[in-house]
């Protein structure tokens, strides 16, 4: 047997050894899913002892044996990994990506052999499309990021880990492409990267498909998947959405979970009341039970998916939905209900229906609240003295324009009207969002450390939306001058002027931070 002939048998033998580890791993694997998370027993058995004292065996007499004695051997041990393969894939058929994360999520961080013997067993198997795409989505973004100490993760873009996925990915038939159009996918990446990290609120994640947009593009790729600076742009991609989701669920999670555990008091007294007449609410109530259970469950694991949320969510509004269908009919006794079970509700929904833009729904919301404790018979110049409303430092018109926009109170004059009813309360809460930024900015510059990229994003949008709302006064400040009621010029240019002084505050730091002052 020739030098040559030797070396196409030990790089095959490698190749096979490495294949058995890979099957062995995701053996493993699947025999804590199917017990521990699935709860069934395992689909098929294997002898892999066999084969291993086969593999062994074929090794030990690469060097006796003649060249297609040694390579009939070697193929006889690749064939039985062929069907060994088969049989953990139709397994695997069973089990779902969201499995593969919950089983990892169990696992200490540090754990990193298994997932790239799992990533060989699936490119190895070149079983790499559909639901495995998801799979592998997952396996590579474990590898390739790092938890950080401040509850985020960063993507890995070391040298070390450019050379992994090299090396991985070459397990597979080599993924050409023009350099040109590499570049163009990792740009389109990065640009849905960047819609993702725009999100304000978590419903932007489900009402613009953000989510789903992004796994349907990775699944467009195809091979190109697995050109490597594509692949490691993907990473970046999915870290940066796992960082943004866990900081828009954060600020969401309390909110669900008051709003659920006050659905879960009344569910009985909803169901007394309009079970009878409207036997879709029982449904739906049902519905919502399971849901939360699965919420209660999963977050109790730490292990809170985007569609378990959307699911609750959707739940508790299809439940409001069916309530004020109900309401609407005569003879619904309701004493059992508080009105406060359908105040904060109610609210969320004149906030979102009214204004379409969600980075200012959390400030109109601070608003509301504070507004509505009052009386709608106590003039707004009196509400502004209730020391809830004057820490939010509103004008008088102000809160007269949210009592107007929703039916509390009469318009003063024709030109009173919803379009400048909306002004006011849009600066009112851009004020407040201005100045918590500013707040933060400069404690970061008081502090000695750079600002977060995060909150210099927001500071930019909220400037921009100052010089955009800016402009609405000046165009109803040329108008002022011809209406019939003389006060609304005046509001106008103190509503104006307040607005440009967090403006300008808000601007200065932003500028002193290293910013392009052309905001």
């Amino acid at each position: 047997m020739s030098v040559t002939e030797r070396g196409l048998l030990q790089g095959r033998y490698a190749r096979l050894s490495d294949r058995f580890k890979s099957i062995w791993a995701y053996h493993q694997f699947a025999s804590g899913v199917f017990k521990s998370l699935l709860e069934v027993p395992l689909p098929y058995h294997v002898d892999f002892q066999n084969t291993y004292d086969r593999i062994r065996a074929a090794n030990a007499n690469l060097n006796a044996s003649q060249f297609q004695e040694a390579g009939a051997a070697l193929g006889l041990c690749e064939l039985a990994l062929d069907r060994i393969t088969t049989q953990l894939l139709r397994a695997d058929d069973h089990i779902s990506a969201s499995s593969v994360r919950r089983f990892f999520e169990r696992l200490k961080r540090q754990d990193e052999s298994i997932v790239v013997f799992l990533l060989k067993f699936y490119l190895y198997a070149e079983a790499v499309e559909g639901d495995r795409r998801d799979k592998l989505d997952y396996l590579f973004t474990r590898i390739g990021e790092e938890f950080t100490d401040r509850d985020q993760y960063t993507p890995r873009t070391s040298l070390d880990f450019r050379e992994q996925v090299i090396s991985l990915t070459a397990l597979l038939k080599p993924v050409e492409a023009p350099r040109e159009e590499v570049v163009r996918l990792i740009r389109a990446i990065r640009g849905v990267r960047d819609d993702i990290q725009k999100a304000a609120a978590f419903e932007e994640l489900t009402e613009r498909n953000l989510l789903k947009n992004a796994r349907l593009f990775k699944h467009r790729l195809g091979h190109l998947y697995f050109q490597p600076d594509i692949l490691m742009a993907i990473v970046e991609l999915n870290v940066a959405t796992k960082n943004k989701f866990i900081r828009l669920y954060a600020d969401e999670e309390q909110r669900i979970v008051d709003d659920a555990q006050k659905l879960s008091e009344h569910g009985p007294a909803i169901e007394r009341n309009f079970g009878y007449t409207n036997p879709e609410l029982v449904e739906e109530i049902s519905r919502f039970r399971e849901f939360k259970e699965r919420f209660d469950m999963s977050r109790s694991a730490s292990n809170v998916k985007h569609d378990v949320i959307t699911h609750l969510k959707q739940s508790m509004t299809n439940i409001l939905a069916q309530l004020d269908r109900g309401l609407g009919s005569d003879g619904d006794d309701v004493a059992d209900l508080p009105q406060s079970f359908f105040s904060e509700a109610e609210r969320v929904e004149n906030i979102t229906s009214r204004f379409a833009d969600p980075l200012l729904h959390p400030y109109l919301m601070q608003i509301a609240t504070a507004i509505d404790i009052a009386d709608p018979t106590v003039m707004p110049e009196e509400i502004s003295e209730f020391p809830n409303v004057k820490e939010l430092r509103l004008e008088p018109w102000e809160i007269g324009a949210y009592q107007k926009l929703f039916e509390r109170r009469e318009a003063e004059a024709g030109e009173d009207n919803e379009e400048l009813w909306i002004v006011y309360m849009r600066a009112a809460a851009l004020r407040l969002k201005l100045d918590v930024e500013a707040t933060m900015l400069a404690a970061s510059t008081a502090a000695g450390v750079s600002p977060e990229p995060e909150l210099l994003a927001c500071a930019k949008q909220s400037l921009d939306c100052g010089k955009e709302l800016d402009e609405q006064f000046n165009s109803f400040l040329h108008d002022a001058v011809y209406y019939s009621n003389p006060k609304i010029l005046h509001q106008l240019y103190r509503s104006r002027f307040r607005l440009l002084r967090g403006f300008s505050g808000l601007w200065l730091i932003y500028d002193r931070g290293g910013q392009p002052a052309g905001v």
